[in-house]
């Protein structure tokens, strides 16, 4: 990923750049959103960046497998461990500047979990999120090489593409209909069938398509683009929601919600031919820009540190807030509970989010690059001064390797023993039960509170602002067992609810639990949201859910809806009609209740 070569395929080199350029406004929750009413981001561009390394991949027969390795190790495994070092190091300086005395200590089995976490999730933590992609990205690269390399002789891309296509609707359905816990060392396998298609549609492309696409007019371009976005805003209309076009989180594989199967598929084909017809177009202006040049030389970059630069302005406003003087908005206590808090003073405060996310790391780079310069100097002048020297600094990679590589080997099969262990122990598990009903008994009530750090339950209203959307979030409920609960949002008590109930698209309902190793936990992985009623300014409405309630991680259960006037004739999502949707637009309180069962203790 060197920083000062040119790329010469113009193209794609701005595809590269306008694609992580969106990972930074989608991971500010869209502050420009470009086209996102139609395309939402979500939807088409991790696939994309695997269409596009699709497209400059050139495995074959000749291909010698073992240097085609160590290659994909050493652009992209090595700069993921540097960068996430680098990042967990930084990380831990803005903790002691937002936290001061109240920073407390790596647990000491931090270590084992970050490895957990990288061969599922794929990364270690929130302020790498982003680095999960490297993992996936690595895997599947490798797999379609094995396989062509084995399978050369049969090898037909169209055939392959349909078996791909087949494996990838698979892993959706899997993912639909399967406990997202049970998936979780799969995680990275299934992520790899999810992407293959679209590795094999990056070499069709080269190989068949591009001299057609390429020779189209502009009028047909122009054409071609306005049609996918008609496309995609008719399948809207067969959809619960517009955004259900999306994926939220291809990491842990949740967060589709579309009924239907093929949903990312086509969301992922329309949006990148979308895009790709587009930098067509604007390859030859755009082209020579440096700049452009540059960000598409460091996408890598900007995908490990835009998280970490989003913290480093929002330690810049909390310094600024301490010491110099208050900034209206910025809630310091969100900052010290979140890595994705973000400045809640309007939609254009954003744009220095985005700024943050694209040019820090840019600059990161220039100064890193200016400072190893000499080492890499050195180091190339010692590696070339003989050939003992390179089979020395060969042999203490290919060690660190087999390390790191038996480290993840080694958490990986622990915790897959682990997980099968805890599924022989049928009689423990009913005597921890046992115990904890009797410790819940009628005659002591308040003992749920003693036993256990409570979970939290809270509304997520999404609601449009400035032609983008927004979250608000209530104030929340302490939920200590299974029951009815209810939360009041009112205009006249709480400023920021007035443009949440104006601008209203849908609302969510949040159920959260952080477990805590000093404390006993609560189990809410099988929580379910229903009987959902709903009423405004004292007026019933219809609730209509979209779908069961859904894990986003580990410690979020979360289900949404939308509301009907009872005059209205919608009575279920079989007969549910958008343009009925009711319109929260000036009024002033809504009251929102719910039960909560499926709530164990652990």
């Amino acid at each position: 990923m060197s920083a000062l070569r040119t790329k010469t395929n113009k193209k794609f080199m701005i595809l590269s750049a306008i694609g992580i350029f969106m990972v930074v406004d989608s991971h500010t929750f869209t502050c420009f959103d470009i086209f996102g009413n139609f395309m939402p981001y979500n939807s088409f561009f991790m696939p994309m960046f695997v269409f596009i390394s699709g497209y400059f991949n050139k495995v074959d027969s000749f291909t010698k497998m073992w240097p085609y390795f160590i290659k994909k190790v050493r652009s992209l495994l090595v700069p993921y461990m540097g960068i996430s070092l680098a990042v967990f190091g930084i990380q831990q300086l803005i903790n002691w500047i937002k936290l001061g005395d109240e920073m407390t200590p790596v647990p000491s089995g931090y270590f084992a979990y970050a490895l957990d976490r990288i061969v599922t999730v794929g990364s270690f933590g929130a302020i790498a999120e982003a680095m999960w992609f490297v993992i996936a990205l690595f895997v599947t690269l490798m797999v379609y090489a094995v396989m062509k390399k084995l399978l050369h002789r049969i090898w037909n891309s169209y055939v392959m593409l349909a078996l791909f296509t087949a494996a990838h609707i698979f892993v959706v359905y899997l993912a639909k209909n399967t406990d997202p816990q049970s998936l979780t060392y799969l995680l990275v396998p299934l992520k790899c069938l999810f992407f293959l298609p679209f590795l094999e549609m990056g070499v069709i492309y080269r190989e068949h398509v591009e001299k057609k696409h390429t020779s189209l007019s502009a009028g047909f371009k122009i054409g071609l683009m306005f049609a996918l976005l008609v496309v995609n805003a008719v399948r809207t209309l067969y959809l619960p929601n517009a955004y259900d076009l999306a994926v939220d989180r291809i990491n842990d594989l949740t967060g589709f919600y579309s009924p239907y199967y093929v949903t990312p598929l086509i969301s992922s084909i329309v949006g990148t031919l979308f895009w790709l017809t587009f930098v067509d177009l604007i390859a030859k202006p755009v082209g020579e820009s440096r700049f452009v040049n540059y960000m598409s030389c460091n996408t890598f970059w900007i995908m490990g540190f835009h998280i970490l630069f989003f913290n480093i302005l929002n330690c810049i406003l909390l310094l600024i807030s301490r010491h110099i003087a208050a900034i209206p908005g910025f809630d310091i206590e969100s900052f010290k509970g979140s890595e994705w808090y973000f400045w809640d003073i309007g939609n254009n405060a954003k744009i220095l989010y985005v700024l943050a996310g694209v040019l820090g790391p840019l600059l990161f780079k220039w100064i890193f690059d200016k400072i190893s310069l000499p080492i890499r100097n050195k180091y190339n002048d010692f590696k070339k001064a003989s050939v003992k020297n390179e089979k020395i600094l060969s042999g203490i990679m290919y060690s660190l390797l087999a390390v790191i590589f038996t480290g993840l080997v080694i958490t990986f099969v622990v915790n897959i023993f682990e997980s099968a262990s805890d599924r022989n122990e049928p009689e423990i598990v009913e005597d921890i039960e046992e115990e904890v009903d009797e410790s819940f008994s009628d005659d002591e009530p308040g003992n749920v509170q003693d036993y256990a750090i409570p979970a939290y339950v809270f509304l997520d209203i999404v609601y449009e602002d400035g032609g983008s959307y927004a979250d608000y979030y209530s104030s929340f409920e302490e939920v200590y067992e299974d029951g009815t609960y209810t939360i009041t949002v009112n205009r006249s008590e709480d400023a920021d609810a007035a443009s949440a109930i104006d601008g209203l698209s849908y609302i969510g309902i949040k159920l959260v639990y952080e477990q805590n190793d000093d404390t006993e936990n609560m189990d809410i992985s099988n929580a379910e949201i229903t009987n959902i009623t709903v009423s405004c300014d004292g007026t019933p409405l219809v609730a209509i859910d979209n779908g069961e309630t859904i894990s986003i991680d580990e410690e979020t259960r979360y289900i949404y809806f939308d509301c009907y006037d009872n005059e209205s004739g919608v009575t279920s999502a079989e007969n549910a009609d958008e343009s009925k949707i009711f319109q929260f637009d000036g009024k002033n309180e809504i009251v929102i209740s719910f039960q909560i069962s499926g709530i164990s203790a652990q």
